[in-house]
């Protein structure tokens, strides 16, 4: 009697450990994830914006019109109207500051050295 508790109790304390492994396991790939949704949910958000805007533009400007007709955003508008509501305040996630971990390519506003201005030279010799 007494080996066959000492071996179930083994069992147990085995199994215990293998479901605190996988417990382990799992909520590492959900953190990984997480970041991976982050950037996804930033990435339609700054989607969405760039769209709206587009929208906006298109009854008066041409070149704005055939981006809208090329990327069919006006089918887009019908099927979501919530998400390309022209009269909504811009998303605040939906910035051109880089997200939280910068990519390759970003559309953040290049840094401007103090040698190199806009205004014009003060006089020609």
């Amino acid at each position: 009697m007494l080996i066959l508790l000492l071996g179930v109790g083994t069992f147990a304390v085995m199994e215990v450990m293998a479901l605190e492994d996988r417990w382990i396991e799992v909520a590492s790939d959900i953190d990984k994830m997480d970041t991976q949704v982050k950037r996804a949910q930033y990435e339609k958000n700054k989607f969405y914006a760039i769209a709206r805007d587009v929208l906006r533009l298109a009854p008066k400007d041409p070149n704005a019109q055939q981006v809208a007709a090329e990327f069919k955003l006006q089918q887009l508008q019908a099927a979501e109207p919530t998400l390309l509501d022209l009269n909504a305040p811009p998303t605040p996630v939906a910035t051109n500051a880089a997200p939280a971990e910068p990519s390759a390519a970003t559309n953040s506003a290049p840094v401007q050295t103090s040698a190199s201005t806009n205004a014009a030279p003060a006089s020609s010799p």
